[in-house]
């Protein structure tokens, strides 16, 4: 109970979790950099499949090389998207630099033996990484620094930025390499858009909650008080029963429902609730959820 409440709730110990998901992150991120794609010969877009390359016709390691491509996009994110964020980045990239050199030294690195898993794995695991750095605070550096440039200059969509700047890359690699290891980092880079998306969407999705309760009135001012979100009543009767009752409707983000469902049964134990899932929103709304 208490660890749902940690979690769902973001502005609860927000610093503290923050800190969690980055470091969770970086992890994930150097065991996806350090010992999938190496080890099973499968490369990616952005910075580190550059590093990678670099990798493959010099003596530079992954980690070091990642480093030195990154060196001038820290004017750009430290200009453009935030100090704070920069800062946060700089450390994610020292830290996995390190990380990724130095696991293949302490956990044994395995082949799959099947690079359509292993894409796909990968794909998923780098997806979970950065969505947990981005929800800290920070990035993996390279074109999630430009990535984040154009999100918060242009507002597009972050992880369909992400796909076009990885499908650049990806034209350069076929130039250069073959075009298998584009292919593969293509679906690599489906799979981790998809799980983009899917961690957003449990996140941050928006829903449309209706409520049909004999008490609406303190309902209504404990989601104020509580969830600070608005909401519309309205008179209602029972087809059937022919009651009057009162219909409350809100719109939350998925990772409110949660504390809703919580305040409903302490409340309204006896209420009709329906959920519905809503693609868009206009107006004045106001984010309460993890962002990416």
């Amino acid at each position: 109970m208490l660890f749902r409440e940690t979690i769902y709730e973001v502005e609860k110990k927000k610093t503290i979790k923050e800190i969690l998901f980055l470091i969770i992150g970086t992890i994930l991120f150097s065991i996806y950099a350090g010992i999938l794609l190496p080890y099973n010969d499968l490369t990616t877009g952005g910075a580190l499949g550059l590093a990678i390359a670099i990798n493959k016709f010099t003596t530079i390691n992954i980690g070091t090389a990642q480093i030195l491509l990154n060196a001038p996009l820290f004017y750009i994110g430290y200009k453009y998207v935030g100090k704070k964020f920069m800062f946060i980045t700089s450390i994610i990239i020292v830290l996995s630099s390190i990380l990724i050199d130095y696991l293949p030294t302490i956990i044994t690195p395995i082949n799959l033996g099947d690079k359509i898993v292993a894409t796909i794995f990968s794909g998923i695991l780098s997806g979970i990484a950065m969505s947990f750095i981005f929800i800290g605070g920070g990035s993996t550096g390279g074109s999630d620094i430009t990535g984040k440039y154009f999100v918060k200059k242009y507002n597009f969509n972050l992880p369909t930025v992400f796909l076009t700047q990885d499908i650049i890359i990806y034209i350069i690699i076929w130039i250069a390499f073959d075009i298998k290891y584009v292919m593969y980092a293509i679906i690599m880079s489906y799979v981790r858009n998809k799980t983009f998306k899917g961690i957003q969407n449990l996140l941050s999705a928006y829903i449309q909650c209706t409520i049909i309760t004999e008490n609406a009135e303190k309902l209504v001012e404990v989601i104020n008080t509580e969830i600070h979100r608005g909401s519309t009543i309205i008179d209602v009767e029972g087809g059937y029963s022919h009651e009057k009752k009162k219909m409350v409707i809100l719109i939350i983000q998925q990772n409110e429902l949660y504390t809703l469902k919580k305040l409903l049964n302490i409340h309204c134990p006896k209420a009709f609730i329906t959920v519905n899932s809503i693609n868009t929103i206009l107006g004045n709304f106001k984010e309460h959820s993890y962002r990416l």
